[in-house]
């Protein structure tokens, strides 16, 4: 039998060559150029005892090696010892294609990895305004900012000196002991200011977490926003008529 050989198919002569600096385990920037020229032309010639297509680039890159390889022989003339290594411009080629081959290799392994996950579109959250209907936003919204406006100088100094604090020193202010805490001082007054409900606020995130109770309780209609006529304030009352959400399932039931 006739002995049969496997011969490595490479991209282009930068390939080939990268290979054979790996292979020899020299520096690309101080490329033994016989050593690198001769494994070369050994390529092309199996290449063409096997009746294989030679890529022009392949004859280029060949000629380009026999080039740099005679320079590297001929003695330098005088004043040029310092001129540039006739090395250089492949060595850096060579660079250059090594980060795009490594490069493309993550890109692969990242279509390997994701190319076959479907990507969710996102989903649009109808904002809820089931209570604004009922309740004047301008009117909570003027409340809040008159409240703001007439808190103390030296108070809101304070709450801005807390602000600037690291943040695992705020105290977090959960919104659902607001609610508790709105709805205590309402039914204590029967009917409370608003700045009321604020009056204990120590921090800007307290004066948020009570806004956002009195936000909740107005949604669930646990409360009731009204303005007198002089439009100096606005008092909040709780809703007599309010009817909690298992209650209104078991009449729903009965009937």
């Amino acid at each position: 039998m006739e002995p049969t050989y496997k011969i490595e198919i490479f991209e282009g002569p930068l390939d080939l060559l990268l290979s054979l600096i790996y292979k020899n385990k020299v520096d690309i920037t101080d490329i033994p150029i016989a050593l690198i020229f001769d494994q070369y032309m050994e390529y092309l010639d199996r290449m063409r005892e096997m009746d294989m297509d030679i890529a022009g680039e392949f004859i280029v890159m060949a000629s380009e090696l026999m080039l740099i390889k005679s320079r590297m022989l001929l003695p330098k003339p005088e004043g040029e010892e310092n001129a540039e290594d006739p090395r250089t411009k492949l060595a850096n080629a060579l660079i250059e294609y090594k980060h795009a081959k490594e490069v493309a290799e993550e890109l692969d392994e990242m279509v390997r990895v994701y190319s076959g996950r479907l990507a969710k579109d996102t989903e649009e959250i109808p904002a809820d305004d089931s209570f604004i209907a009922e309740h004047s936003v301008a009117l909570l919204q003027r409340a809040m900012t008159r409240m703001l406006l007439n808190r103390s100088k030296e108070e809101m100094l304070r709450q801005e000196e807390q602000m600037v604090r690291p943040i695992v020193r705020r105290k977090i202010v959960p919104v659902g002991v607001k609610v508790i805490s709105v709805l205590k001082t309402v039914l204590r007054k029967k009917r409370a200011k608003f700045d009321e409900l604020f009056d204990h606020c120590t921090s800007r995130s307290e004066l948020v977490a009570t806004f956002m109770a009195v936000l909740e309780l107005l949604k669930v209609s646990r409360i009731n926003v009204s303005e007198p006529d002089d439009h100096d304030d606005i008092y909040i009352t709780i809703n007599e008529n309010y009817v909690k959400p298992a209650e209104a399932t078991e009449e729903t039931d009965g009937n």
